[in-house]
């Protein structure tokens, strides 16, 4: 609406504020070693995700076939880091203890991880009624963790398919089908749901070793976990 240049003036002072906020933490009477841990949390955060976000688009503009290790680590940077420092910088502000401390943030970095992958599968196979969101990852081209590992495993028949249908700009429904089909055949749906699980399964496991979470609380969180991660 007001152009990209007031587009990135307003986001460099929205960054500029968040950091201002950081700053107000004194003034609730933490120390300034606190509020200096928490600023540097900050500031390697928005550097991983920028790494991230870098991934991401690069792989989104390019041909080249991605890996499986190399999704990982762009979603560990873009998605599991902001999570993951969210959680950590509550811990900090709640206790010194750094077992506790690492503990939630290892709860944040699973979670991250699961969601994402969680939401790889919705981007495929939701159903749109019940997420509010049309399952269009293929159509648009979307390198997820199924696509991706499909292209590294699937027969080579069903790769060379799949490279055909996702270049093309406008894919037909029944060519979306057909994807999906191959996804489900060389074992991409399953494989990206047994990891979303694994990784769901590890940040309860970490929040219960925190050891500081009362029963009630512990269950509603493990509630929020399970039906954010539906995989």
């Amino acid at each position: 609406m007001w152009g990209v240049p007031q587009a990135i003036n307003t986001g460099d002072t929205l960054f500029t504020l968040s950091r201002m906020a950081l700053h107000r933490l004194t003034e609730l009477g933490f120390s300034d070693s606190k509020v200096l841990a928490l600023m540097r949390l900050y500031d390697e955060t928005c550097l991983a995700l920028c790494e991230g976000q870098f991934m991401d688009i690069w792989g989104a503009e390019h041909d080249e076939r991605l890996s499986v290790d190399f999704y990982f680590d762009m979603i560990g940077r873009k998605t599991a880091a902001l999570i993951a420092a969210s959680v950590q910088a509550g811990a900090m502000l709640a206790t010194d203890d750094e077992r506790i401390i690492e503990a939630y943030r290892g709860f944040g970095w699973s979670l991250g991880i699961a969601f994402q992958l969680n939401d790889d599968l919705l981007g495929i196979w939701g159903d749109e009624q019940t997420t509010g969101k049309e399952p269009s990852d293929l159509a648009k081209h979307k390198k997820t963790l199924p696509l991706i590992y499909a292209l590294e495993r699937a027969p080579v028949a069903d790769r060379e398919r799949l490279r055909a249908i996702i270049a093309a700009d406008e894919p037909a429904e029944a060519e979306i089908g057909e994807a999906r089909d191959i996804l489900e055949r060389c074992g991409a749906r399953e494989y990206t749901r047994e990891r979303a699980r694994a990784q769901r399964d590890e940040a309860l496991s970490r929040l219960e070793s925190a050891g500081v979470v009362g029963h009630d609380a512990l269950e509603r969180l493990r509630l929020i976990v399970v039906s954010a991660i539906s995989a």
